[in-house]
């Protein structure tokens, strides 16, 4: 088990903010794309980490931190939206995922400010599906089985979700520099 929670599981509050502030903001983008409210999402992430403490001397029996993790914050933000009356039942072909940009040195932001806006306004052209399992395998870094634990769908269906983004990707850039 990791460092960082075997620390946790002894009880270590340092050591679960130090895990909060490394996996907080994917995880908050994560219930935005569901609630879609600022507040619900920092709330559900909360709670996810609370319940992760109230936990910490069961972390050794997860398999999966990372998944887990996702997997409690799409479960709470269900929740969530069921409890607040504003869950319809939804496909993740229609969960609206904002791009966030790729974390970069400043001084290569500047020489490639263009280009990283091209290819935000590339990634916001993907349908819904194609842009979350892209941000979760390339910005997050989860693995496909990863994903496809979370979303619960197939490993091969994000293979060619993340298969069409990518040509779509390369389509729609080769067009601006050709």
């Amino acid at each position: 088990m990791d460092i960082l929670l075997q620390k946790i599981q002894d009880g270590d509050q340092d050591a679960l903010k130090e895990f909060y502030q490394l996996h907080f903001f994917k995880l908050y983008q994560f219930a935005y794309s569901f609630v879609h409210s600022k507040e619900a999402s920092e709330e559900i992430v909360n709670d996810v980490f609370l319940a992760v403490w109230q936990k910490k001397h069961t972390l050794s029996t997860i398999n999966n931190i990372q998944v887990y993790l996702y997997v409690s914050v799409k479960n709470a933000s269900l929740n969530y939206l069921r409890k607040n009356n504003l869950f319809t039942p939804v496909s993740i072909d229609d969960l609206n995922v904002d791009h966030f940009p790729l974390v970069a040195d400043p001084e290569l932001l500047l020489s490639q400010r263009e280009l990283q806006q091209q290819i935000r306004e590339a990634i916001e052209q993907f349908p819904p599906r194609c842009r979350l399992i892209f941000k979760l395998v390339k910005e997050d870094g989860l693995s496909y089985k990863q994903v496809a634990a979370i979303l619960d769908i197939s490993v091969k269906t994000v293979d060619s979700q993340l298969c069409l983004a990518l040509k779509k990707l390369a389509a729609i850039l080769q067009a601006i520099y050709i």
